[in-house]
């Protein structure tokens, strides 16, 4: 058992994500609104308002996806198939990040 867990950091990849997901039967996919940390000390602080130029890709989109995976051999697929998403480049800034965590245990009710 498997919890997969990405940040989006761009919009134009989410319905792409959320598709992929989607299509290999995870539909139990959480989506969080989230920030960046930079983000929220510019929203928080003025005095840090002046990072944004400092930050190629903005910091205004940002989504946590989670979703539990109970076999393990469909995380190699579902990773293969969100590697083949065609990302925005943004000055080297990752579009999306993802990584998964083992998991001891998970109850589905």
């Amino acid at each position: 058992m498997q919890l997969l867990m990405m940040i989006v950091h761009h919009e134009e990849v989410l319905d792409e994500v959320l598709s992929t997901l989607v299509e290999h039967g995870l539909q139990d996919t959480i989506v969080l609104e989230s920030q960046t940390a930079l983000g929220l000390l510019e929203r928080d602080l003025p005095i840090f308002a002046g990072i944004r130029a400092l930050v190629p890709g903005g910091l205004d989109f940002c989504r946590t996806i989670l979703c539990g995976i109970e076999d393990d051999g469909a995380i190699r697929e579902v990773l293969a198939s969100l590697k083949d998403i065609d990302v925005p480049n943004v000055a080297g800034e990752p579009a999306t990040t993802a990584f998964v965590i083992p998991l001891s245990a998970m109850l589905t009710l």
